[in-house]
């Protein structure tokens, strides 16, 4: 019995063996034309093939180059190259009847081109038609059939690829370290297919689904299913912002897609790092989260978005609206709003709207409110609409303190925070900074403010404001009441208080100036003369309009009056 075993092991092993030998005395060049005929009427392309070598024991052709055509409207460069092919095979039927029978098919390190024309369409769409440039059988030497064989591939392997993106605007983006497999690969049917890349400025994607069946009249309309991540995707670096707007940001993604006669779904989150959307602006200090569904026509290049929000927490603004992707940066025209939205979840927000407090300041309590319209490319956004705050508080800044001296010879102790009960803007946001036209505030201990300015990319301020200081301040004149009271006794506290008292009804003009972190407050000396008239003529009955004798016995002029008031009320607190 072991003598009959080691008999049939040595007949195997015989078999076997010559097999191999007979294998390697085949010309496996011989089925060059057969395989590139075959290859270039399954993709639509005409593929060339370099020297073949057969692999024996891994039962695989090996080919030294390959190269994929274009299509011919797009030029004569290769749509894929690669240095190596791997084509593995059956290797009976080819042994026994020189019949090829692909299973798999690996390249390595292609390079793959994929480009877009002026009408819109993509080189690939014609991938896999009817179109191909294929050799013709008169080409096909003596002994070879002229009808190539049925193409199956049951695997097929990229290794280490890149794939350069080129559109019609806008440069070259580029992914590498390409993977890719997919298996049971065939134009009847959807098969399922796993790929990665590192993408340009930093960065991976991981894209995983089902594509297909293949669409032979246009490949871009074939079918898709998968689910997209994106790791650390780096704007600028990518080629999505124009990093010499001084906006960007790093983006995590994380979506499901659909594609489907044209038209592609996807949905799903975004975490924003680093965001910056106005060059005015600072990078968020936390993650920025977004989650959205959106709508997207190939042949067109424009879509939709809907249901979407942006924030932190709970706290969300709902965002609605279009894009266009045909611009070498997006287009975007989007409707953005909030009611009654928690100020503590939304303030890390504010920097990436350009939106910048004083140093060591914070905003917390309170409601915000905004219904904004977003509009331009995605790194020049012009951002505009109202924007309201209630019942806040400006921590770590005192509004009352930094008017000057007014409220402290009245006796007032200004806070230490800016409390606001109310305010409003009507805001444009754009490259060139941030216009607020109008402004109004309700101040909680000081009174109301209104009026209108700006603030330029690199932070710095011009407001002209009205301040309208409270009657508990300016007290009217009243004896024990604000300024009016401490200085009623004297005909140029008379005086003084009537001119604080017309701050109550006329305002006192203040001219903000400096840079939105270190803000800086005058008063407007033109505004001051025209209230100066009206407190003067509030008090023309009691005392002289050119001068007061006061207590002292000595004139008071205007002049002095006004020095007074400066600085009393603001002067010796000038850039603070």
């Amino acid at each position: 019995m072991k003598r009959v075993l080691i008999g049939i092991l040595v007949v195997v092993l015989t078999i076997v063996v010559l097999g191999m030998g007979a294998l390697l005395l085949v010309d496996v060049n011989h089925f060059r034309p057969q395989i590139q005929t075959t290859l270039s009427k399954a993709l639509g392309r005409e593929v060339t093939l370099g020297k073949l070598h057969v692999a024996v024991w891994a039962g695989s052709l090996d080919a030294d180059d390959i190269r994929i055509g274009d299509d011919p409207a797009f030029g004569a460069q290769p749509f894929v190259s690669a240095h190596s092919l791997e084509l593995g095979v059956r290797l009976w039927p080819l042994l026994v009847r020189r019949e090829l029978h692909i299973t798999s098919l690996t390249l390595d390190q292609p390079s793959v081109s994929l480009s877009q024309n002026r009408d819109g369409n993509w080189n690939f769409a014609t991938f896999g038609g009817d179109g191909a440039s294929a050799p013709t059988p008169a080409s096909t030497p003596a002994g070879t059939s002229s009808e190539p064989l049925a193409f199956s591939v049951d695997k097929l392997r990229i290794k280490d690829g890149r794939i350069d993106v080129t559109r019609t605007v806008g440069g070259t983006r580029s992914y590498q370290k390409v993977q890719l497999s997919a298996d049971r690969v065939g134009p009847g049917a959807a098969f399922p297919f796993s790929m990665s890349a590192a993408m340009a400025g930093g960065g991976t994607l991981q894209l995983d689904g089902k594509l297909g069946p293949w669409n032979a009249t246009n490949a871009v309309l074939t079918p898709v299913d998968a689910h997209l991540v994106m790791h650390s995707l780096d704007l600028v670096g990518a080629g999505l912002m124009n990093g010499g707007e001084g906006v960007g940001g790093v983006l995590d993604i994380d979506t499901r897609i659909h594609s489907d006669k044209g038209i592609l779904q996807s949905k799903g989150g975004i975490d924003a790092r680093q965001l910056k959307l106005v060059a005015a602006g600072s990078a968020s200090p936390r993650p920025v989260r977004i989650d959205y569904a959106a709508s997207y026509e190939l042949s067109s290049g424009r879509g939709n978005i809907d249901h979407s929000t942006l924030g932190m927490g709970t706290s969300r603004l709902a965002i609605n609206g279009s894009f266009d992707n045909r611009p070498k940066v997006m287009q975007l025209d989007l409707h953005i709003n909030g009611k009654q939205l928690p100020v503590d979840e939304l303030e890390p927000l504010l920097p990436v709207f350009g939106v910048v407090l004083p140093k060591n300041s914070s905003l917390s309590g309170g409601s915000l409110g905004a219904d904004m319209h977003a509009q331009g490319p995605l790194d020049a956004l012009v951002i505009t609409g109202p924007v309201t705050l209630d019942n806040s508080r400006l921590n770590g800044f005192s509004l009352g303190s930094k008017l000057g001296g007014a409220l402290t010879l009245a006796g007032i102790k200004a806070p230490k925070d800016t409390v606001i009960r109310h305010a409003d803007a009507m805001l444009n946001i754009a490259p060139s900074g941030i216009r607020a036209n109008p402004v109004h505030a309700d101040i909680v201990d000081l009174g109301n403010i209104a009026g209108q300015g700006s603030m330029a990319a690199d932070g710095k301020l011009d407001f002209r404001m009205l301040v309208k200081l409270d009657k508990a301040i300016t007290g009217g004149g009243q004896t024990g009441q604000g300024i009016g009271g401490l200085l009623g006794n004297s005909g140029a506290g008379r005086l003084l208080g009537g001119v604080l008292s017309g701050t109550t009804d006329q305002g006192i003009g203040v001219h903000v100036t400096g840079t939105a972190s270190a803000p800086s407050f005058k008063i407007d000396p033109t505004a001051v003369t025209s209230l100066l008239k009206a407190g003067l003529a509030g008090s023309k009955n009691k005392v002289s309009p050119a001068t007061d004798t006061g207590t002292s016995g000595k004139p008071t002029s205007k002049k002095d009056v006004l020095n007074s008031l400066l600085q009393g009320a603001m002067g010796s607190k000038k850039g603070h």
